[in-house]
């Protein structure tokens, strides 16, 4: 079910809220029409008793999937939290080199910036899959190296602040991409797509006349926007509600500003 759901994750939300909707009520609809095209004949008792089925099962389905959605809304604030918080490192280590100058820690706030540029541009595209960016790995390494550049020039505790503000950039950035891993479990996924599943087959032995079927419609397409949403949710960095590289943007062009104050 994970690959169905992936692979619905690559739409767009109005894709998406254009398709699944359609595809399930427009089976929810004609299911009970192929049954009687197919002879299989059940009597009003059982008829009755799919449309009460239904009813118990799709007020379950809205239960999980209303749950799932607080989950995932819980995943988005922990991905807020985490950039901000590598944002502000990557600040305060950059007011760290302002505030030494020299020819040194132009080297390292240029390389500073070359790091962040690259987050937001090459690494925020490989967030969505849980993964990190090898020129980010070699940016972060370059400011580091520039860092160390400072032995001997500056006094031990300066350069002991400066390596643990280095430390605290790299953590917050380890941070981030442990977070991108947090997605809803797939025994939740399982669970919603086996009601799913079950909405369908009592869909097959609901009432075939029409103004039945179009109420069956109705209520599966209500089932299917909640899916939608959680659908298009569930992911830290992707999706279309999902945590921009906004704040990073800021810093860079925060940055950038105090380099010209600086001149």
């Amino acid at each position: 079910m994970m690959g169905l759901v992936h692979a619905l994750q690559t739409l767009s939300f109005t894709q998406c809220i254009l398709v699944v909707p359609a595809v399930l009520a427009f089976a929810a609809m004609m299911l009970p029409r192929l049954r009687k095209a197919l002879g299989i004949e059940v009597n009003s008792e059982l008829t009755d008793s799919a449309a009460e089925a239904f009813g118990a099962i799709a007020l379950f389905f809205v239960f999980i999937t209303a749950s799932s959605i607080a989950t995932v809304q819980g995943f988005q604030k922990d991905g807020q939290k985490a950039t901000e918080f590598e944002v502000a490192q990557i600040s305060n280590l950059d007011r760290e080199l302002v505030f030494i100058g020299g020819e040194k820690a132009d080297a390292a706030r240029l390389a500073l910036k070359t790091y962040l540029n690259l987050i937001i541009e090459d690494e925020w595209k490989e967030l969505k899959d849980g993964n990190s960016s090898e020129q980010v790995d070699h940016a972060l390494g370059k400011v580091i190296s520039e860092v160390n550049h400072f032995k001997g020039s500056i006094s031990e505790s300066a350069m002991s602040k400066l390596h643990e503000k280095v430390e605290h950039v790299s953590d917050a950035r380890d941070e981030r991409i442990e977070v991108s891993h947090e997605h809803l479990s797939f025994i939740y996924w399982d669970i919603i797509f086996a009601f799913m599943g079950m909405l369908l087959v009592i869909a097959f032995f609901s009432n075939p006349a029409l103004p039945k079927r179009i109420g069956l419609g109705g209520k599966m397409i209500a089932l299917a926007f909640s899916l939608v949403l959680l659908i298009q949710t569930d992911g830290v960095f992707s999706g279309e509600i999902a945590v921009k590289p906004t704040l990073y943007s800021s810093a860079l062009a925060k940055m950038k500003i105090r380099s010209a104050d600086t001149e």
